[in-house]
C-alpha cells in the first residue's frame, strides 16, 4: 500500500509540476539560414508550405549536407537522441505516455521530412518506471547526444549522473527544483519557481468578482515536488486580497473526501485551488454533492485539462464555475490554430493510438527547438551550439501551439501571456468572460509572470 500511495504521489507531482505549458503570440524564434545545409532556410512570402515547415518555423527538417562525428551520437548521418518519461511504472500505467508519442511522432516527420541538415534522427526512449530515472540517465550518458523531450516523475533522482556526463536536455517538464536549476538544462516552455501561474486568475477573478475574495481554500499537495508550487500560489492569492481560510496539505489518495468537504462548507469558501489531479477532484466532487455544497469557483492548473474530468464529473461540471490556466492553444479549437491541427495530424499520422494531450505539446514544442537549433549549428553540431541557439532563442511559441516564451531553466520568467479555459459538460472552452484576450486568445502583460516577493 505504501508504494501504492508513493506512485500516486509522483502522478500529481508529474502532472502539477508539468503541465505550466501552452501558448500565445505570432513570434517564434528566428529561422536563420543554416551552415551546411540546403533546406535550413526560411522561406517568404506566401510560399507553400515544405515538409519540414512546422506552424510558422520554417525548414525546421529536410535535406542538407551537414557532416562530421563532432560529438558523441553524431555522425555523418544521424543524430542519437534520447527522452525519457515513465509509462512502464505498474502503480501508475501509461504515466505520461504522450511524452513517448510526442518523440515517436516527431521524429517521424522530421526524418520523412529528410531529418536535420540531412542528418536522420535516431530515437532512445528510456522508460524511467517512476524509479529508475538515475540509472536511465546513465545509460544515455553512453550513447546519446543529448536528451530532448524529457519529463520524470523523481527527475532529481537524474542530475548528478546527467551532469557528471556533460549531458544536456531540453525537457518538456522538470518536476524538482533540483533538476529544473541544474546546469544544462532547460524548458522550452519555461515554468518558473518565483512565481505563480494561478496569480494572475486569481488577479482577473476578484477584478470579476470581489465576493470571490472573501474565502479561499487551497489543498495543496504534501510531496515534497509539489507543495512549494502550492505555497507560491497561496502567497499570490494573499498578494491578491483574497482570505485564505482553509489551507490543507492532502495526500494524493484520500480514501474519504468528507471531512474536506465539509470544511469548505464550514467556512462558505467561495474559490477553492486544488494541487492534485483532475482524476481526484472529480472524487471531491460527488462529495461535494452528497454535502449539497460546492464553492462557487474552482481556479485548476493546466494539468486539470483534460477530458476525464468533463467525462467522469459529467453534470457536476455546471455546479461551480471551474477555471483552468491555459498557456496553449486547446485541441478543441485546433481549426483556428494551424499549428495546433498539425500537431494533432502528425500524431496521428505517426502514432495512430495516441491521444493530444498538453504534456505532449510541451514534448513536440522541445523537439521543435532542438531541431532547429542543431540546424542551425549545421556541420557544428556540438552539444555547447544546440545549447547556445536553444536558450537564445526569443518569442518561441513552438510555431505558434503556445505562448511565448523565452526558454531557460526554471530560474527564468513565466511568459507575460495566459489564457483561462473554463470546463463545461460539453468540454473546455476559451473563458472571455473572466479574462480579455490582446493576442488572440491570450492576455498578455508584464504583470503577469511577476516574480513573488521573496
Amino acid at each position: 500500500m505504501r508504494s501504492r500511495s508513493t506512485g500516486r504521489r509522483l502522478l500529481a507531482a508529474a502532472c502539477v509540476i508539468g503541465l505550466g505549458a501552452g501558448v500565445a503570440g505570432t513570434a517564434s524564434a528566428s529561422s536563420s539560414s543554416t551552415p551546411g545545409t540546403t533546406a535550413g532556410t526560411a522561406a517568404t512570402g506566401s510560399a507553400a508550405a515544405g515538409p519540414g515547415d512546422f506552424g510558422d518555423l520554417k525548414g525546421v527538417c529536410g535535406p542538407g549536407d551537414a557532416k562530421g562525428s563532432t560529438e558523441q551520437g553524431v555522425t555523418d548521418t544521424e543524430i542519437v537522441v534520447g527522452t525519457s518519461s515513465d509509462p512502464g511504472n505498474t502503480v501508475a500505467p501509461g504515466l505520461n505516455q504522450e511524452i513517448f508519442d510526442a518523440a515517436d511522432a516527431f521524429v517521424g516527420w522530421c526524418n520523412d521530412a529528410g531529418g536535420i541538415a540531412g542528418r536522420k534522427i535516431k530515437l532512445n526512449k528510456r522508460d524511467a518506471k517512476l524509479f529508475e530515472a538515475g540509472p536511465r540517465m546513465v545509460e544515455a550518458c553512453q550513447t546519446d547526444f543529448m536528451q530532448v523531450g524529457i519529463g520524470m516523475a523523481l527527475d532529481n533522482t537524474a542530475v548528478e549522473p546527467r551532469k557528471a556526463c556533460g549531458m544536456p536536455q531540453i525537457a518538456a517538464y522538470t518536476v524538482s527544483q533540483e533538476a529544473g536549476r541544474s546546469d544544462g538544462s532547460i524548458e522550452s516552455i519555461t515554468n518558473s519557481d518565483t512565481t505563480s501561474h494561478l496569480g494572475p486568475i486569481l488577479r482577473h477573478l476578484a477584478a470579476k468578482d470581489a465576493t470571490a475574495k472573501d474565502s479561499l481554500a487551497l489543498w495543496n499537495n504534501n510531496f515534497a515536488s509539489v507543495t512549494p508550487t502550492g505555497n507560491r500560489t497561496k502567497k499570490a492569492a494573499e498578494l491578491a486580497g483574497y482570505q485564505v481560510k482553509v489551507y490543507e496539505e492532502l495526500p494524493t489518495a484520500v480514501d474519504n473526501w468528507r471531512p474536506y468537504v465539509e470544511k469548505l462548507k464550514e467556512q462558505n469558501v467561495q474559490v477553492l485551488i486544488d494541487y492534485h489531479s483532475a482524476e481526484t477532484l472529480v472524487a471531491a466532487m460527488k462529495t461535494m454533492n452528497d454535502v449539497g455544497y460546492f464553492p462557487k469557483y474552482m481556479v485548476l492548473e493546466g494539468n486539470f485539462y483534460n477530458d476525464k474530468m468533463i467525462k467522469e464529473a459529467g453534470d457536476l461540471i455546471g455546479k461551480s464555475t471551474i477555471l483552468v490556466n491555459a498557456m496553449m492553444w486547446p485541441f478543441e479549437d485546433a481549426k483556428d490554430n494551424p499549428a495546433t491541427q498539425q500537431f494533432i495530424d502528425i500524431l496521428k499520422k505517426y502514432v495512430p493510438d495516441a491521444t493530444p494531450k498538453s504534456l505532449g505539446v510541451n514534448a513536440f514544442s522541445a523537439w521543435l527547438l532542438f531541431a532547429q537549433s542543431a540546424r542551425d549549428c549545421g556541420s557544428d553540431l556540438t552539444r555547447k551550439c544546440v545549447m547556445e541557439k536553444a536558450g537564445a532563442a526569443k518569442d518561441w511559441t513552438g510555431g505558434g501551439l503556445h505562448v511565448k516564451v523565452l526558454p531557460g531553466p526554471t530560474t527564468s520568467r513565466n511568459s507575460d501571456c495566459f489564457s483561462i479555459l473554463q470546463a463545461t459538460a460539453q468540454g473546455f472552452a476559451v473563458a472571455t468572460d473572466y479574462v480579455q484576450p490582446n493576442d488572440k486568445i491570450y492576455n498578455c502583460d508584464p504583470s503577469n509572470s511577476e516574480p513573488l516577493p521573496s
